[in-house]
């Protein structure tokens, strides 16, 4: 009897989805282009372990700190909390219709696994599917907590990841380690040779730098872990206390709770902003009370953000046309999100423009917004004809089998 139920498990239709949920994927999309435009053009990784400032003309300096203040770590914890909520939206959609749901996750899960590991190994250094995937699993295990279990985890992940980066710049004040001038040419010289084989490098070579790369980010990459399921379990504490679902009833509520996020988000932007103004050196206590000012400050402003969304969504002429610009972006996200890799690689390594290196934080925001303008066209007609993006569907196709492509025949039938 179980496998018949599966085997009609279908993919979410239209008049399933819940509108903000996918308004709030598609801002977020634009946040995470914003941010991660740096790591596409620039030699991001290796310039933050010299631990340099903010330098360049006016309009760079400007823009480097708007991203800084209003983006970085703010829209990775938003696409996050939206795992998070999604995982519960899955799991309790199959309960309903009586299947065994945990198979079909774990199966979604390696599939977006395998997605990531393509991405990160021959396309980007910096992608985020693997990362989800991974940690996906650990959320089976926290599916029958209670709200108030799912809160205390979040602050308590929340809480070792900041804790650590102000005792590590505690213990950098008192230790006084300075990096030797030799070792800041190395480094200096490293920054212009990683320009030199992302604009000018062989397919090969730029696969050995990425390979390099990756080992070079891999150990941040553990407090980015514990940033991202800090914000699955917001993301399921959120849905569980029907903040998405009876929005209305809630609204008293959500202003709270976007109020307490703001002054806990200032503060960790004011620490942040002092650690990138006094920073000089990867071994400077301030590039620890930088980063933890950071990872203070993103999961809060980013639930600011989304608290902000749902109140201001509540006027039905703004939901109308977030509706209508932003929601096939949304309903896209992996499509669109594996997009800006292709477009960005395209512009700024070998073998396309060659442009990495050579375009300034100001150039990189009209980027962005121009790849991001595109994005909401293509979107806008590709959902009219199609009930899923080109990537979605590939993942529902080799999650659900042929019941997969029944919503999407429906949709070119009507």
């Amino acid at each position: 009897m179980q496998q018949s139920k599966q085997h009609h498990f279908v993919p979410t239709a239209a008049n399933e989805r819940i509108v903000v949920l996918d308004i709030i994927r598609a801002f977020a999309l634009f946040g995470i282009l914003l941010v991660n435009m740096r790591f596409f053009s620039t030699p991001a990784i290796q310039v933050d372990s010299i631990g340099s400032s903010s330098s360049g003309n006016l309009f760079d300096i400007v823009s480097t700190w708007f991203i800084f203040i209003f983006a970085e770590i703010k829209f990775v914890s938003m696409f996050s909390m939206l795992f998070g909520i999604g995982f519960l939206l899955f799991m309790e959609r199959g309960e309903e219709k009586g299947i065994h749901v945990k198979k079909f996750f774990k199966r979604r899960l390696l599939v977006l696994l395998l997605f990531g590991l393509i991405h990160i190994f021959f396309f980007w250094y910096g992608d985020i599917l693997t990362f989800y995937a991974l940690l996906g699993f650990l959320l089976l295990l926290m599916k029958g907590k209670q709200p108030r279990s799912l809160k205390r985890a979040a602050i308590i992940t929340w809480s070792i990841i900041v804790t650590f980066f102000f005792l590590m710049a505690s213990f950098m004040y008192f230790a006084q380690i300075e990096t030797a001038p030799a070792q800041q040419v190395l480094m200096k010289n490293e920054v212009n040779r990683v320009v030199e084989v992302y604009s000018q490098g062989t397919f090969v070579e730029i696969l050995q730098q990425r390979m390099n790369d990756i080992s070079i980010i891999a150990f941040g990459n553990i407090f980015l872990f514990g940033v991202i399921l800090t914000m699955f379990f917001f993301g399921m504490y959120f849905w569980k206390t029907g903040i998405f679902t009876n929005t209305a009833e809630n609204l008293d509520r959500i202003r709270r709770i976007a109020k307490t996020m703001l002054l806990v988000g200032v503060l960790g932007l004011i620490l942040a902003s002092l650690g990138k103004l006094f920073i000089d050196g990867a071994n400077s206590p301030w590039y620890f009370v930088q980063y933890g000012g950071l990872f203070l400050s993103g999961p809060s402003i980013s639930i600011f953000y989304v608290m902000s969304i749902l109140l201001l969504l509540q006027n039905k002429d703004r939901l109308a046309k977030a509706t209508t610009f932003l929601q096939p972006v949304g309903k896209m996200a992996l499509t669109n999100y594996l997009m800006q890799t292709l477009l960005c690689t395209t512009i700024f390594y070998s073998y396309g423009l060659g442009l990495f290196g050579s375009i300034g934080p100001f150039g990189g925001i009209l980027i962005t917004v121009g790849i991001y303008s595109l994005q909401i066209v293509y979107s806008y007609f590709w959902m009219k004809r199609f009930q899923f993006g080109t990537m979605e569907w590939l993942w529902r196709r080799l999650t659900y089998g042929k019941n997969a492509v029944k919503v999407q025949r429906l949709k070119k039938a009507q």
